[in-house]
């Protein structure tokens, strides 16, 4: 899903999720250090989305995810869609 996302908020999540910039992604992006923030904060919300159509999500009250159901077989993002936990 992160792929599907437009180059610029794709790029903020790798940054920070997969390789751990934080302050160093603002240099990087070429954006000022609220600026950088804005897109992560930005992209963070459009993954979501694009999650919450796909599946529906049972949470615990810690908002920890238990258990999850894809919401059609047709999802462009599940492989086989199938329900898994």
């Amino acid at each position: 899903m992160v792929d599907s996302l437009p180059e610029k908020y794709k790029q903020a999540i790798i940054l920070t999720e997969y390789e751990g910039l934080t302050q160093k992604l603002a240099e990087k992006l070429g954006l000022s250090l609220s600026g950088a923030k804005s897109r992560v904060q930005r992209a963070r919300l459009k993954l979501k989305e694009l999650l919450l159509n796909c599946c529906h999500f049972e949470l615990d009250r810690f908002g920890n995810i238990l258990e999850y159901h894809h919401k059609s077989k047709a999802c462009n993002f599940c492989s086989d869609g199938s329900a898994k936990k």
